[in-house]
């Protein structure tokens, strides 16, 4: 990260107006809107657009450069893995960082199991397929649970106190403070070593806020909003945002529906890098398709469900659960198959309106 200190323009005055609304380094200032940083911070319009732009030029990422220097530069970029093999080999050895990824899909499809599933697995070593990373966890529905947290850093053979402590969780209770706590969220990814941000759910709160036909323009215009503050912060920081999505039954003509569509219409549509969709299987599986991404074709991988997390297979899960469920045993959880590892119970009745903004 660069200093703003090596920004021109950008004296201890500018400065300290920067630090107090979370623009802590020259990248994040790289990617902010005139008016939004004259509004965050009191700096005059004029100003404000003088010192993006030399921000910009001082961090080099955003003026034109060669397709062979950003083609050396991804080449240096650490991949998150997920540790399965099949899945890894079709994403070309992971995802990347800086990336938007959505998971959508109806109720006990695996969606709050993959966040969990990355954000322990993110804390690994670069050679292991982390990133060596702090996580943060805004948790909509309050189904964060730290037994499974725990399951899935013995199955990766890592300390579950220091892989909870690397967590940080905040229940979001409305949209107005999944807002708020957002603001701080980009200087927490520059400074403290963030590189993967959970928001479990996304969609779930506005669709809860903002009913109706004659409230589906604002809703989306909000989403939208929030949605281009992950992107400008991935750029800024390289880090991961990963969402849950709800599915929904859309209404279609005559007695057709649109079966598991995800929430969100177009503006969800366009927004992420991985767009996955996941679902239940066969009794004990579960399957994740990546329905989008400029550059994969789709495609689909089945795997087993656990303590844990996933497994490549039934032989895998049978050979690696046992020593996650002594280890909960060990410390007073439960390891009953039909609590944790059940889904938050979402609703999946056809929603009233198209969603097509």
């Amino acid at each position: 990260m660069t200093s703003l200190d090596a920004v021109p323009g950008v004296g201890p005055a500018i400065a300290k107006k920067l630090h107090a609304a979370f623009i802590s380094t020259a990248e994040l200032l790289a990617v902010q809107r005139p008016l939004e940083l004259k509004a965050r911070t009191e700096i005059g319009e004029g100003t404000a657009k003088k010192i993006i732009r030399n921000a910009q030029e001082q961090v080099g990422k955003y003026t034109f450069r060669s397709g062979l220097e950003v083609e050396q530069e991804d080449l240096t970029k650490p991949m998150l893995r997920t540790g399965i093999e099949e899945l890894d080999k079709s994403l070309m050895g992971g995802l990347e960082i800086g990336s938007i990824i959505e998971f959508y899909g109806k109720a006990s499809g695996g969606k709050t199991q993959w966040c969990y599933h990355l954000a322990v697995r993110s804390q690994l070593s670069l050679e292991e397929g982390g990133l060596e990373c702090a996580v943060l966890w805004l948790d909509t529905e309050k189904a964060f649970k730290a037994s499974i947290v725990r399951a899935n850093a013995v199955r990766w053979g890592m300390d579950p106190d220091i892989v909870l402590g690397n967590i940080r969780t905040v229940e979001i209770v409305n949209t107005a403070h999944f807002m708020t706590m957002f603001e701080r969220i980009p200087h927490m990814c520059a400074q403290e070593n963030v590189q993967l941000v959970v928001v479990d759910s996304l969609t779930g709160q506005y669709r809860q806020e903002y009913m109706g036909i004659s409230n589906l323009g604002t809703r989306q215009q909000t989403i939208n909003s929030m949605l281009n503050k992950m992107r400008r912060a991935a750029s800024a920081t390289d880090a991961i945002f990963l969402y849950t999505n709800q599915a929904i039954s859309k209404p279609g003509m005559g007695t057709f529906q649109q079966l598991n569509a995800p929430m969100g219409g177009h503006i969800l549509s366009h927004a992420s890098d991985y767009r996955f969709m996941v679902s239940e299987a066969e009794a004990g599986r579960r399957k994740i398709v990546l329905k989008d991404n400029a550059g994969l074709p789709n495609v689909e991988v089945k795997m087993s469900i656990g303590w844990g997390g996933f497994y490549e297979d039934a032989h895998a899960l049978k050979r690696e659960e046992p020593a996650v469920r002594d280890y909960l045993a060990a410390h007073g959880y439960s390891t009953r198959v039909d609590e944790p590892l059940r889904e938050v119970k979402e609703s999946s009745e056809p929603e009233e309106v198209s969603e097509s903004t």
